[in-house]
Order: C-alpha cells, then sequence, then structure tokens
C-alpha cells in the first residue's frame, strides 16, 4: 500500500494563500496519521510528486480537502479565497483522477477531514474512511464504499519522525494510549528535539498527567495542543508550570475549549479561570465568534476571531490588539497597521494584499 497526502498536506504548509506567502518551508517528515497508517499496513510513505510507481492500492490522508472548517472561513475571510488546502487538493484531485484513468488502482482516502468528501466523492475514490482506521483499516483495502471506524482495541506505535513532534496520549475523552506506545513515539520524536502531546483535553489525563509531563520533558520541550475549561478544575497548574519550566519567554498556547474535543467557545468564558493559567504561563489560544473579542482585553490569549457578524474586520484588528500582549515580533507594529487599514476599508485592503506591497505597508510604518 503506498500512502500519500496533498502537497500542502504532505509537507504541512501554510494554509495561507500563495500569492501572500509565496515561498514556504516545507516540513521534513510526513504527517502524524500517514506515519499510523505506514505502522499498522506496513506501507510505504512517497511523497505526492513521486508516484510514478507501480501502485496497487493508494492511501491518501486529507486534513481540510473542501476547507469547510471554522478555521478555513477564516482565511476565506480575510483574503476572498480559499485557503491553500482547498486548491492544494484541487490540483491534486486532477492528478490523481489521471493517474487512476492510467493505472486502474484502488483509492482509499481518510483523515480529519474525511467527512468533506462524503457528500462530494470525486470519482477516483473508492473508499472513506470516516474516524479511527485501526480496526477497519484492512477491511477498507478489501470492500468500496463508506466505512466507519470504531474505538481502536489495539495501538501502534510510529515507526519514523513525523511533522511537529506529535505523540498521542488520548484517543477521545476516556482512552489513553498505553504506556509502551507513548513511550516509543516519544523516543521516535525526540529527533526534534521536542515533543507535541496529542489529545482532545490534556487536563483530563487524569493522575498520571504530571509523571507523562515528566516523561516528555526528558525527550526536550513540551508542548500539548488543547485543553479544556472542563478539565481545568483537575490539575495543578503550578505543578504544570514547575516540570516544564514555563515562564514569561517559554510559554504555552494550546488551543482552549469549554468541553473536551471542541475546537469553539461559543458561550460566555470564565476569564478568571483564564487567568490562573496565565500566571502558569499558559496564554491560551481562544476561537471565539467575533463579537465576543472584547471580553478577552483582561487576560493574555491569542484570540482567533470567527467571521459571525458584519464588524468581523473591525474585531479582527482588535483581537490582534490583545494578540501583542503575547507576541512579541519585530513585525508586530506592521500587522497591527495592516489589520486596520483592512478595518478601516472594510476587508478590501487583505483581500489585495500582495507580499510585493510590503514598501506601501512600510510607508504606513513610517
Amino acid at each position: 500500500m503506498i500512502l500519500t497526502a496533498d502537497p500542502a498536506t504532505f509537507y504541512s504548509l501554510t494554509p495561507l494563500p500563495t500569492r501572500v506567502i509565496p515561498f514556504v518551508r516545507k516540513a521534513k517528515y510526513p504527517p502524524y496519521g500517514l506515519r499510523k497508517i505506514e505502522a499498522i499496513v506496513n506501507g510505504m510513505i512517497v511523497p505526492p510528486e513521486d508516484l510514478s510507481r507501480d501502485i496497487d492500492i493508494l492511501g491518501i490522508y486529507v486534513n481540510d480537502p473542501l476547507a469547510l472548517t471554522p478555521v478555513s472561513s477564516i482565511y476565506e475571510a480575510l483574503f476572498g479565497e480559499k485557503p491553500r488546502f482547498y486548491s492544494s487538493f484541487m490540483e491534486f484531485s486532477a492528478k490523481i483522477s489521471r493517474l487512476k484513468k492510467e493505472k486502474g488502482f484502488k483509492v482509499i482516502v481518510g483523515g480529519p477531514g474525511s467527512w468533506e468528501l462524503v457528500d462530494n466523492k470525486p470519482w477516483w475514490v473508492n473508499t472513506i474512511v470516516l474516524g479511527e482506521a485501526e480496526n477497519v483499516i484492512f477491511e477498507a483495502m478489501e470492500k468500496d464504499g463508506i466505512i466507519k471506524g470504531t474505538p481502536a482495541e489495539r495501538f501502534h506505535p510510529i515507526r519514523a519522525p513525523s511533522a511537529f513532534a506529535e505523540v498521542e496520549v488520548m484517543r477521545g475523552t476516556d482512552r489513553k494510549v498505553p504506556d509502551w506506545v507513548v513511550k516509543k513515539e516519544m523516543k521516535v520524536q525526540s529527533v526534534h528535539g521536542r515533543v507535541n502531546l496529542i489529545s482532545n483535553d490534556l487536563f483530563s489525563y487524569g493522575d498520571e498527567l504530571y509523571d507523562l509531563l515528566t516523561l516528555a520533558k526528558s525527550y526536550g520541550k513540551v508542548y500539548f495542543n488543547q485543553i479544556s475549561l472542563k478539565g481545568l478544575s483537575k490539575v495543578d497548574l503550578e505543578e504544570v508550570r514547575r516540570i516544564l519550566g514555563l515562564n514569561e519567554r517559554d510559554y504555552r498556547t494550546p488551543v482552549l475549549s469549554r468541553d473536551p474535543g471542541a475546537c469553539t467557545l461559543s458561550d460566555k468564558v470564565d476569564v478568571d479561570a483564564i487567568r490562573e493559567l496565565n500566571k502558569a504561563f499558559i496564554y491560551p489560544m481562544i476561537y471565539v465568534p467575533d463579537e465576543r473579542v472584547d471580553e478577552y482585553w483582561g487576560v493574555k490569549a491569542l484570540v482567533i476571531p470567527l467571521p459571525t457578524s458584519d464588524r468581523y474586520y473591525d474585531y479582527l484588528y482588535r483581537a490582534w490588539l490583545i494578540n501583542e500582549r503575547v507576541i512579541k515580533s519585530r513585525f508586530n507594529k506592521l500587522v497591527e497597521r495592516v489589520l486596520e487599514k483592512n478595518a478601516k476599508t472594510k476587508g478590501e485592503f487583505l483581500k489585495r494584499f500582495n507580499i510585493r506591497d510590503i514598501r506601501y505597508i512600510l510607508s504606513l510604518i513610517f
């Protein structure tokens, strides 16, 4: 089985349109999801530009192929076009269509974005796997159609590094990945000098959380992708800070949701809870409806407004003024002026934005 993904997904490229960031650095390693399937089926991961070899079954990992996620809606609102993931998948789809006509191989599609293709299935897709693949991947290799995954009965450690140094430690909200799998993956990913603990809510891990963090710290810096307000009451934040050595210069920005597994905070947030996170140098990334941006002036957080009102560009500018308290960059004022100009033009400025306009942007500052 040959495994791959569209270029933007395979190389973990920024979702920003190419006209905004025409030159980007490709990730050295393929996505974590491909490494997982590689370990299960003993497949071969191949870059998307190297599919000339003989193929019996082609497994394709998709992230956000049709740009239907809330995050993609942000980029479309900003730049007036869909993000790079969309155009990358469209071009890749045309390539796979041509190859399949020539060689007639079977195609299985899976990954976090596979649901987007259920109602918009390209003709060249034979099988779509929804959800967890461990128990159904061999069935998918034999059958066509839509196959729904079931909770994994066995976890397989990756055999080689993946992008972002990811190590899954929880699946869903109630299943921990076995310690032996976690330890093997930490060792594999340690080539990055860091590990990124993947879960729906790290703070719901339980009493063993501090041992997990201590173990991870032995392999380098420790990052974590998501926490929830519900899980916050279960942890000693000062102990987390101490183990990871967090400080004003070495802070963490996990996504914060109200419940484990969610991505956004749609209702009123307990600002006091975020202040407690701030004391431990955790400045969460928060996706909120744009009209709720002003609720976060009193905390340190990365506030990402979702386009839900006709004042989106004003709120985007105001969110950046909050985010500047966390992001320390020589480009802060540049971004501030760009977003201010964008707000005044009701979004037209960024939609016309081109990297070649940098001299004009700088003129706004000086």
